[in-house]
């Protein structure tokens, strides 16, 4: 799994990266290998940056991650209101209280703030923060604020392997969208970018359930996809956390499949996987020529989180996999 990045900008400002699959931990200076870079010292501007100046940078961090698309030969992603709109708070609480992490204050991951904030699609999270640890912040101007942003964003482009889960996130060929979410606060500036697959029209799940219910998952895959997959992996209850503990987070993932409770296959018949907890056996989905389907799925019997994912591929390459939905569900 790749390390974390840190870099340690000019005197007391922190600027770090952490991407979907990053390890980000605050270490010792002395244990700080990537070196110095040079951004602008945020000195107090003659201008803040207003709300809308900030909107628009946002948007100017879309046509930066579409540049580097467009050089890797990809198609851009276009604006995603609800993946934005998932990320603000926690980028709020990232720049006004001093941390980064994908985890917010109340233990909650990228998944489930996407599912509480309405969206339908899977979702991948870049996080980056210009950090002053000791508060303070006097805030940008909005060309100081474009000029750190763009500063993220070609850290991450350029990153180099195994250190490159940010640049493999821009440049998933699978993304459609992205939602962008910069606050400036009394800490720093803090910037999230969500990328989502949208590949589907399906109805949501409710984002709270009983635990043992049954929900009906339906919708339609786009055409020239196919379904390989709809899963059921669960995790305990988010707990609240401190910026400690915030800190010295690492990377995010679904659960593991050893908590695997449900899987559906198309001519499932006679397959199972076995798990610490046994045999789940695979139920059949069933989609018509139009690509709509339709299935019954048993939640978790206790109060967890329960994934469940849906997982297509392209009809050309069957074995190019990966996710078109997924719902975080509380019981």
């Amino acid at each position: 799994m790749p390390k974390h990045i840190l870099w340690i900008i000019s005197f007391s400002l922190l600027f770090l990266n952490l991407g979907c699959n990053k390890i980000v931990t605050l270490p010792n200076a002395a244990e700080i290998r990537q070196g110095l870079i040079n951004l602008p010292l945020p000195i107090p501007p003659s201008a803040k940056a207003a709300q809308s100046d900030i909107t628009q940078v946002e948007r100017v961090v879309v046509d930066l991650i579409n540049e580097d698309r467009r050089k890797a030969g990809l198609p851009s992603v276009k604006w995603d209101e609800t993946a934005a709109k998932a990320a603000r708070q926690h980028v709020t609480d990232e720049a006004n209280i001093g941390f980064i992490s994908h985890w917010g204050l109340d233990g909650v991951k990228p998944q489930r703030r996407y599912t509480l904030s309405g969206g339908l699609d899977a979702i991948d999270e870049n996080q980056s923060v210009t950090l002053w640890p000791e508060g303070g912040f006097q805030g940008v101007s909005k060309e100081q604020l474009q000029t750190i942003v763009t500063e993220h964003q070609s850290s991450m482009v350029n990153e180099l392997p195994p250190d490159d889960g940010h640049k493999k996130n821009i440049l998933d060929p699978h993304h459609t969208g992205v939602g962008v979410a910069i606050v400036v606060g009394k800490y720093g500036v803090a910037m999230a970018q969500e990328f989502t697959n949208h590949y589907s029209d399906i109805t949501p799940l409710p984002p709270t359930e009983n635990p043992g219910s049954t929900v009906t998952l339906k919708g339609r895959i786009d055409k020239g996809y196919q379904i390989t997959g709809i899963y059921g992996v669960t995790e305990p209850l988010p707990q609240r956390m401190t910026k400690e503990q915030l800190m010295q987070t690492h990377s995010y993932s679904d659960p593991s499949w050893d908590t695997l409770h449900f899987f559906a296959k198309p001519q499932s018949k006679g397959y199972y996987i076995s798990t610490p907890s046994g045999k789940v056996s695979a139920q059949s989905i069933n989609v018509d020529k139009q690509g709509n389907f339709s299935i019954s799925i048993p939640l978790a019997k206790s109060h967890v989180l329960d994934y469940i994912t849906v997982e297509i591929a392209p009809n050309a390459n069957p074995k190019d996999t990966f996710y078109a939905a997924q719902f975080v569900v509380k019981l």
